[in-house]
């Protein structure tokens, strides 16, 4: 008996101590928590996929609430703060077009214009120089002079045209004797000669380049007025030669050379008629517009 109640005093103390270890463990207040050391080797773990990022309402100062869930659990907010403000939605516009017509139909091939575009119509200003060169007098000049004249024509197409015109230059000069009071005068009188041309054909050369020759042909009626006095009518021909040169598509400088012959019908006071033939040239330089 006094050997069991000895061992009774001894085992006490001994069951006690543990009671006293668990209540030191759990009295200490740690403000960050201790991570555990495990002896024992862990299981694998097993791979979850992230939860969903949950988007929060942006609010107006810009900034965009994210909230990412782990597979153990825990939420992560992340917190992104944009400078464009207030997020609003954004008109999208459309444009409706109507369809497009359809196309008109080919034009035949043999009403497509071939060559060059030369316009339809031209008018031409000229200006230069005309003399004489042979013949009987008065058809034939007696001066040297400024020449100028003025041309309308129609082009038929590249390679052809037909026109009208006008010229004129002195023709003669005569000495008229004048009686005054202060007494008798000598003044110099000038004669001057009228071309008109109803109709001239002109061929040009059907050239693709800005400088194009041509040749052209004509008559028509001339008008005299003598420089002593009185007019005389006749005929004439027409021919000459030159170019045009392309400046613009609708304006052209151009140089012709022409031959004059006139037939004139001379009356007398008699009653005699004379036919008198005179040839002169005309040397013009041309300011043309076409349309």
């Amino acid at each position: 008996m006094i050997i069991s109640a000895l061992l009774t005093v001894a085992q006490a103390p001994a069951e006690a101590a543990p009671t006293a270890v668990v209540t030191v463990e759990e009295a200490p207040v740690e403000t960050s928590p201790t991570p555990a050391v495990e002896t024992s080797p862990t299981p694998a773990p097993v791979e979850t996929s992230p939860a969903p990022v949950e988007p929060a309402p942006a609010t107006t100062g810009g900034e965009t609430v994210s909230v990412v869930e782990a597979g153990d659990g825990t939420k992560t907010t992340t917190t992104t703060t944009t400078t464009t403000g207030e997020i609003k939605p954004k008109a999208v516009r459309h444009v409706v077009m109507d369809p497009l017509p359809s196309p008109p139909p080919p034009v035949p091939r043999d009403r497509i214009r071939k060559g060059p575009w030369r316009g339809r119509w031209w008018a031409g200003l000229r200006i230069g120089l005309a003399g004489p060169i042979a013949g009987d007098v008065p058809a034939k000049p007696t001066v040297g002079s400024v020449s100028g004249g003025f041309d309308l024509g129609y082009r038929v197409n590249n390679w052809l045209g037909i026109g009208t015109g006008f010229s004129g230059h002195l023709q003669d000069r005569a000495e008229v004797e004048e009686v005054t009071p202060a007494g008798v005068e000598t003044r110099t009188v000038y004669g001057d000669m009228i071309f008109w041309d109803p109709l001239f054909i002109r061929a040009y050369l059907p050239v693709k380049r800005r400088f194009q020759p041509f040749a052209e042909v004509g008559g028509g009626l001339a008008s005299h007025e003598r420089a002593e006095g009185g007019y005389i009518l006749g005929g004439q021909l027409r021919g000459g030669a030159g170019f045009d040169g392309w400046v613009t598509s609708n304006v052209t400088l151009g140089v012709i050379a022409n031959y004059r012959l006139t037939r004139l019908n001379q009356k007398f006071a008699d009653g005699a008629v004379a036919h008198p033939i005179g040839h002169s040239y005309q040397v013009l330089f041309e300011l043309g517009f076409h349309w």
